[in-house]
């Protein structure tokens, strides 16, 4: 169990069970690559960070995707 009292599935949204069953931040359209310094992380453009200096938020290329998830692929058409 993941420190979870319930299990995720149980309450969670069937539309929002969709869009995130094996999508990560690796195929989402929002993300971007940014340099800070030497460095270069990745940053969702769709939401914004409050406690980041630069008001972006942080993401992870294997985290889930979120609601707000739209692949690659499709964002250009």
């Amino acid at each position: 169990m993941e420190n979870t009292l319930f299990d995720i599935e149980e309450y969670t949204d069937p539309e929002v069970r969709r869009i995130m069953q094996g999508n990560t931040c690796r195929h989402y359209a929002n993300r971007r690559r940014v340099k800070q310094g030497c460095t270069i992380i990745m940053v969702c453009e769709a939401r914004r960070s409050g406690r980041s200096k630069s008001g972006q938020l942080r993401v992870h290329c294997d985290q889930p995707a979120c609601i707000l998830f739209t692949h690659k692929d499709n964002s250009k058409k």
